[in-house]
């Protein structure tokens, strides 16, 4: 294992910081200080000082480290502790220093590190924080077994490389969600939401090779940007892959609670069960393993793994993990949490993610169970999804709503469109369906639903988030491409209206 020696950098992040004058300064000072997260390697604490113009520190009792706080008001700041040893117990010290030099009396938060990952790979060596993106872009495998193979060069080309109006070539998304949901094979689930029987280890290994495969669709992606490169030199920085896991869903048939819990096989020899939340989270470790393992020996050229995503689009939780993040919460943010484990499970895969150098992402639908407390729960970003375009007889998801969720909660847009927003596919009598799966929308409706897309785009410029949040972009499983080679000039125009939304962006720069 690597294993990184005992503290040697402490360091405040004072971006973080906020002060205000105080009511009334306290005769001595006063420090109380609360643990964020603890990685492998690494621990954060939310500090807050009162008449305290400094700080001294440590994780022994000598407290040598010392922190300037410039004020003697009241402070709140991020302190954050690295080159820590995995799997470790910890006593962090603290106690505040006053204007005249009187020490405040010692507070001490007991801590412990996690197991750590075997190996640290190069890319992850070399990050002082987890990737950030202008974009990111879904790349729905849509049954990862079909034959020919849903990804190929030339459908990918469409979400690398925007040639615009005048010809000129721009690289397009950063980012690539990789995510699948089936296993039609087996005829398994990979998401806990899809009312089948769940997807075993013998699924989650295929799902790699078919991502991660010497026939892998990465190795497409990569071979696509080599192919770019010719007019465009090399890509600013490497264009950024993010992997979904699949759910640890407890039951064999989640619908049956009398159904197996150890029905996913076996890790180190040992029978995994899902009854306990520990093997749960064993078994995305070991795929959160295979994927960077995976990576490693692929030796892309063009791209880096940026981190892991949370499947299933609704999370479920503990009552009391929304009290203690101080948010409201119904009946529906707690239904069946006792079953899902949740909010044990993500914080946990969060942490073993920043141990790796890698992030978490996640994409709930629109108000989806969860969303409120993303912050509580580790993610590095959140995009909500407004379901907006499937919308039918009645607006059910508007735009307002989504904007200010996105606002107050501060989570990025997902853009949504899929065949049915491409005239030259529906022009042959197909249907595309709502928000139900109905089949709802044909080549008629087309101008709506590309009336539908631009107000999403209005709606993230006018949210004032667009330059300061990434974008996800789902276009089903092939309609980025279809609008891309469509010679249909209104698919054309919307092809460009998309694209440079996307490469508008301040993030870009």
């Amino acid at each position: 294992m690597n294993k990184w020696p005992l503290i040697v950098s402490v360091f405040l992040l004072l971006a973080s910081c906020g002060r205000k004058e105080p009511d009334a300064e306290p005769a001595l000072p006063a420090v109380r200080a609360e643990l964020l997260e603890s990685t492998a390697f690494e621990a954060s604490f939310s500090v807050q000082a009162v008449n305290a113009v400094s700080l001294s520190y440590g994780i022994d009792e000598t407290m040598p480290l010392s922190l300037e706080t410039s004020t003697s008001g009241p402070v709140t700041c991020i302190l954050h502790l690295s080159e820590l040893q995995p799997q470790t117990n910890y006593q962090l010290y603290l106690k505040g220093i006053s204007p005249s030099g009187e020490e405040g009396n010692v507070v001490t938060v007991a801590f412990s590190t996690i197991t750590g990952p075997d190996n640290i790979y190069p890319w992850e060596e070399r990050r002082s924080a987890v990737p950030a993106f202008a974009d990111l872009t879904l790349v729905t495998m849509g049954w990862h077994n079909s034959a020919p193979p849903a990804w190929t060069e030339e459908r990918f080309r469409s979400h690398v490389l925007y040639q615009d109006k005048e010809g000129r070539p721009h690289w397009l998304f950063d980012a690539f969600l990789c995510i699948d949901g089936w296993d039609p094979v087996r005829n398994l689930s990979y998401s806990i939401v899809n009312g089948q029987y769940s997807a075993t280890k013998e699924s989650w290994e295929d799902l790699v090779e078919a991502w991660l495969g010497d026939e892998g669709a990465l190795k497409k992606l990569d071979a696509t940007i080599e192919r770019a490169t010719d007019g465009l030199g090399a890509p600013p920085t490497p264009r950024y892959v993010v992997m979904a896991i699949p759910d640890p869903i407890r039951y064999q048939y989640f619908q049956d609670k009398e159904s197996s819990t150890d029905y996913w096989g076996k890790l180190d020899g040992n029978k995994m069960d899902f009854k306990d939340v520990s093997d749960q989270v064993l078994a995305c470790e070991w795929y959160m393993d295979r994927c960077r393992e995976r990576f490693q020996s692929m030796h892309f050229k063009y791209l880096e793994l940026a981190g892991f995503y949370i499947l299933s689009e609704e999370l479920q939780l503990d009552p009391a993990f929304f009290q203690s993040a101080g948010e409201a919460y119904g009946s529906a943010d707690t239904w069946n949490w006792k079953h899902k484990n949740w909010e044990t499970i993500v914080p946990r895969l969060s942490s073993y993610a920043h141990s790796c150098r890698e992030g978490l992402w996640w994409i709930p639908y629109h108000l989806a169970p969860g969303f409120r407390v993303w912050e509580a729960l580790g993610f590095d970003n959140v995009f909500m999804q407004p379901n907006h375009y499937w919308d039918h007889d009645q607006i059910s998801h508007p735009l307002s709503t989504t904007a200010n969720a996105l606002v107050k909660y501060r989570m990025g847009m997902e853009l949504e469109f899929e065949y049915s927003l491409v005239a030259s596919v529906m022009a042959d009598g197909r249907s595309g369906p709502d928000g139900s799966g109905n089949p709802t929308f044909y080549a008629k409706d087309v101008p709506l639903l590309r009336e539908r897309v631009r107000a999403y785009i209005q709606t993230y410029k006018d949210s004032g988030l667009y330059g300061v949040l990434p974008i996800a972009v789902y276009s089903g499983t092939d309609a980025m491409h279809q609008l891309a080679t469509s010679a249909d000039s209104g698919d054309r125009e919307m092809y460009h209206d998309l694209c440079q939304f996307i490469i508008g962006s301040r993030l870009k720069r």
